[in-house]
């Protein structure tokens, strides 16, 4: 399905970041694994299995870092045709209430979930330009759908995601570059495995699904890879919910 296709992922070097890109890669296509951290040992697994992938450590806050990832999956592959925005701080925020939030958090959740997005997109498009267009994904949450409390820092940065696929398309439409945002239910990563007190919650998320089992990592390589694709040629704008039927909308 992604035969041909060179594609960007960041927030690569584990989790659903690094899940994703292999299964990108099982589909055809070459993929730049970009994370602050290395992602080294991500990229060796993909090129050892026989495809095609690069990382590439960078800070996606930083305008001159993003420019940078870009410009060596370009160099690498020859050209840019989509971009996963999937680097996010999760996993180590803590369960408090909105007037517990310390404001250094709050700015910091902000500049890696909000601002990141943005400065991604922006070093990506004249690489899709010169590519005769593309596709860029937003990873946003199907919290922004629910209204769950406890987390006010990220579900505003998701959210702040969704309204910024929805106002990119209306620029870079003419450009021939779409961008969607995928919106994952809580999904069993590593990191997730590893907070306190998951255990308890899991049967109560379980529950609220029509598919009632845990989400993997691998549950988002599909509706991502679609996005991605030729099949999805003229769909820009959406926002689809890969939670097993918890949220309708």
């Amino acid at each position: 399905m992604l035969n041909g296709k060179s594609i960007i992922v960041t927030g690569a070097a584990q989790g659903i970041g690094a899940v994703m890109a292999a299964g990108f890669a099982k589909m055809g296509a070459q993929v730049a694994l970009s994370d602050i951290d290395d992602a080294g040992d991500a990229a060796g697994r993909i090129n050892g299995a026989g495809g095609t992938a690069i990382a590439v450590q960078a800070d996606v806050t930083s305008l001159a870092s993003c420019n940078e990832m870009v410009a060596m999956a370009e160099e690498a592959f020859g050209k840019l045709d989509g971009l996963v925005c999937n680097a996010a701080l999760f996993s180590v925020l803590p369960i408090q209430g909105f007037d517990e939030i310390e404001t250094d958090l709050w700015d910091k959740v902000m500049a890696v979930n909000v601002k990141g997005p943005w400065l991604c997109a922006r070093a990506a498009a004249p690489a899709m330009d010169r590519a005769g267009g593309g596709s860029i994904v937003m990873i946003a949450t199907n919290r922004v759908f629910h209204g769950f409390p406890g987390l006010l820092h990220y579900d505003a940065s998701k959210g702040g995601v969704l309204a910024m696929t929805r106002s990119l398309i209306r620029e870079l439409g003419p450009r021939n570059i779409r961008v969607n945002t995928v919106a994952p239910g809580l999904t069993m990563t590593e990191a997730v495995l590893a907070r306190e007190g998951i255990e308890d919650r899991k049967a109560a998320i379980v529950a609220g699904r029509s598919i009632a089992r845990d989400m993997q990592p691998d549950d988002l390589i599909g509706p991502t890879a679609f996005f991605l694709s030729d099949h999805a040629a003229f769909v820009s704008g959406q926002s689809l919910g890969v939670d097993g039927g918890g949220v309708i909308h």
